[in-house]
């Protein structure tokens, strides 16, 4: 489950929803160790009622999780970032390290095994994050409640005057931490470009708060609650831009830290998050190969579309071809449609529901931050209904800035976002993950599976036909990958090998085709984000696996099936995955 860490506060990709609380895992496959007469049975069982136990745990220590899980028991608190609480959490995750290895691997099933090494893991990640990275001391944006609140308000499972309590609460809380973060951010630790991001994004989060909230609540008759949540309300901006004063004028000129975490924390992020221990040079040698591959396909796609302009021009030229405002969600509804036929009639994966997501314009207080995005409701939400938010412009803007918003619903570039966002990327990954009993693998997720599942959808969707080979569609495809395939290179050279900023937005420009505005944003989010070569590490694992997987099954290899297959597995990681398909643990790239 996610637990809002600083490379992931923005945004959360993880889509997971639970069906069965209490379900034991099912054993997929066949066994790598032969199980042990009266010994398997007694191992799961204790296997399964420790990790009710940790899930129990990890709520209590991690409110924001329950809430974006669906367990509203700890709607009121957030949190504990003060050096007690920053102890408690270091203590939990080595305590559940200590009590997952006492498991013995042949005392059970091979899911259980896969879910047990996981879980290990993944507390591993919590320790790197809290004793060896130091986030606590060096991520001053990690002390804003702006997630945390909103978790509470974009989503309607509680009415209104209930949510509205809880973010008092949630509030008042935060007033605490953002004391505490006085005294736990360490100028020696703390790079001055992470100060100057979250100053850059202060206004907004202050606008927020100012703005958008109290419109959230703007219904809500005037009683002595909604008054206290005025009070905290107004408590909680002033402490933000005391917050905003301190970091600027204080924090910033003795800030002497670097944001990139060294090459021994990357490679155990990814073994922990991701469960990939491949040497750094090997994945940096394939992400090498892989953007020089995209790069060549892209120059022969955009010669398609118009042999005498340069590949960017043509991209630019294709983004100019967009429905007008009021034209956009209907036509987006449309597109969803389209998508969903054509992964039902060419077999391309199951789909186990007919609900389609909501198309809907973008709430105002999330409008700053994403062009469109799949919000699914959480593992243990009652509702089934999930959204797909498109951002439309402000008819107040100027023009040029109404056309550049207006540019990524061009008919190419949004139906490479819906395949990687619903029709079958994350959506359907969603829907598949209702059915899954294990409860493990619907609270946690690997972040390369989940975003290289949608993102190799972009990819394969054209590979089977869809938009019968187009030109227009596949450069939209190659331009999309390409960017994911420089937050690739860029992600572990800015944090293993010292390459600057500027460098960075350099490699974007040249490699991406990306405007240079876009380009240092890309190379600003990764500073804080070394996990974002994910995307195409997953995508690339994946396409390994389905080529081991085609060529064991030969002539009887079904797409369709592999990918149903792949889907029952839940957002594991993908070497549990190609264990359990492939009863070995074969090379994952």
């Amino acid at each position: 489950m996610p637990k809002l860490t600083p490379a992931y506060r923005a945004l959360t990709f993880t889509v997971v929803v639970v069906l069965s609380l209490w379900g034991l895992a099912i054993s997929r496959g066949r066994a790598q160790n032969p199980p042990v007469p009266g010994v398997v049975l007694t191992g799961d069982l204790r296997f399964r009622s420790a990790v009710n136990e940790f899930i129990e745990s990890e709520f209590r220590i991690f409110p924001e999780s329950a809430t974006w899980a669906g367990d509203h028991r700890f709607d009121a608190k957030l949190e504990d970032l003060s050096a007690t609480g920053i102890a408690n959490e270091s203590r939990h995750a080595k305590k559940w390290i200590a009590r997952f290895s006492a498991f013995a691997s042949q005392a059970l099933s091979p899911a259980n095994e896969a879910d047990r090494e996981f879980l290990a893991a993944q507390c591993n990640g919590e320790l790197l994050r809290i004793d060896q990275l130091h986030d606590y001391a060096r991520e001053p944006d990690m002390y804003l409640p702006t997630s945390a609140i909103d978790q509470l308000v974009k989503r309607n499972f509680a009415p209104l005057a209930v949510r509205m309590d809880s973010v008092t609460a949630r509030e008042t809380a935060a007033l605490r931490n953002l004391a505490a973060a006085r005294s736990n951010l360490d100028p020696r630790l703390t790079a001055p470009v992470t100060i100057d991001i979250t100053l850059e994004q202060m206004a907004a989060t202050i606008r927020y708060f100012s703005n958008d909230l109290p419109a959230a609540f703007a219904s809500v008759p005037d009683t002595p609650a909604k008054r206290a949540f005025g009070r905290a309300n107004a408590k909680l901006i002033a402490a933000i831009e005391d917050y905003r004063n301190w970091l600027g004028h204080t924090l910033r000129h003795k800030a002497s830290g670097s944001f990139a975490i060294g090459a021994k924390a990357y490679s155990r992020m990814l073994a922990d998050d991701d469960m990939v221990d491949i040497p750094l040079a090997q994945i940096e040698a394939a992400g090498v190969l892989e953007l020089s591959r995209l790069q060549a396909e892209f120059r022969k796609s955009t010669a398609q579309v118009n042999p005498k302009a340069a590949p960017a021009a043509v991209a630019a030229s294709l983004e100019r071809q967009h429905p007008a405002a009021d034209h956009v969600i209907p036509e987006v509804r449309a597109g969803l449609t389209m998508l969903r036929t054509f992964v039902i009639s060419h077999h391309i994966a199951t789909i186990p529901s007919a609900v389609m997501p909501i198309v809907a314009e973008t709430p105002p207080y999330m409008r700053a931050t994403t062009f469109a995005s799949m919000d699914t409701v959480g593992p243990l939400e009652k509702s089934k209904e999930s959204y797909f938010y498109v951002t439309l412009p402000d008819p107040s803007w100027p023009p040029e800035k109404q056309e550049q918003l207006l540019a990524f619903y061009a008919p190419a570039t949004i139906s490479d976002t819906s395949v990687h966002e619903v029709f079958p990327g994350h959506y359907v990954q969603f829907l598949n993950n209702r059915l899954n009993p294990d409860r493990v693998r619907t609270l946690y997720s690997s972040g390369a599976n989940v975003e290289g599942w949608a993102l190799y959808c972009e990819q394969m969707m054209l590979d089977e036909g869809l938009h019968r080979g187009e030109p227009a569609y596949r450069v939209a495809e190659l331009q999309m990958a390409l960017l994911r395939a420089c937050r690739y290179l860029v992600g572990i050279r800015m944090h293993t090998q010292a390459m600057t900023v500027a460098q960075a937005q350099a490699f974007f420009e040249r490699n991406a085709y990306q405007t240079p505005h876009n380009a240092r944003v890309e190379a600003l989010r990764g500073t804080g984000d070394p996990g974002y070569l994910r995307y195409q590490l997953g995508k690339l694992m994946i396409l390994k696996l389905r080529a081991d997987v085609q060529a064991k099954e030969g002539s009887a290899f079904d797409l369709g099936r592999f990918h149903d297959a792949f889907l029952r597995e839940g957002a594991i990681p993908i070497k549990l995955i190609r264990r359990d398909m492939l009863h070995s643990d074969g090379p994952l790239l």
